[in-house]
């Protein structure tokens, strides 16, 4: 048993590690130079992108200042959340830092790679990169995010429809 809790561990700082080191390597936000492309009829506020640069496909929401975009890595293994504001929550870009998320008020926590000041219409906020499925889950099956970043501010994002949109952008990958 012992041997196998400490594989455990070791598993769990290894993917730690190298959703850290993807992280530092490479921005899994789509560039203002990608095309994307609609995928489909929005679903339920959410719109999803085929981004025809990286071969991958995106989820999208708006909701007053806020945004909400979702997808997977380049190579698929890793899923990122990203979570943006125009207003004024203090980011620095590129700093990364500990950011909480209360979906319906389970927490959770995870590094978020600020991004400030190169997104399109004035937006700024972070990325988490997850493989966690009980994150997962609750994104696509709850109705209410806060998010908590490390700043002097805090935004809720409405997640209806995630759960339909999600399998949408799912599909989007296979074609």
């Amino acid at each position: 048993m012992r041997k196998f809790m400490t594989l455990i561990a070791a598993t769990s700082v290894a993917l730690s590690s190298a959703m850290a080191a993807y992280a530092q390597d490479q921005n899994p936000l789509p560039k203002a130079s990608d095309v994307l492309v609609r995928y489909g009829d929005d679903i339920e506020g959410w719109t999803v992108y085929a981004n025809q640069t990286r071969g991958d496909c995106l989820i999208v929401r708006q909701d007053g200042p806020s945004a909400v975009q979702m997808g997977v890595t380049a190579n698929q293994e890793v899923g990122y959340l990203g979570v943006f504001t125009k207003e004024d929550i203090g980011l620095q870009n590129g700093k990364t830092s500990d950011i909480f998320v209360s979906i319906d008020g389970q927490l959770f926590k995870g590094v978020a790679t600020s991004t400030s000041g190169e997104l399109k219409g004035g937006y700024s906020g972070g990325y988490i990169l997850t493989n966690d499925p009980k994150f997962k889950r609750a994104v696509a099956k709850r109705y209410k995010m806060t998010v908590f970043p490390e700043t002097k501010g805090a935004f809720v994002v409405d997640l209806k429809g995630t759960y339909k949109a999600m399998a949408m952008g799912r599909k989007c990958l296979t074609q």
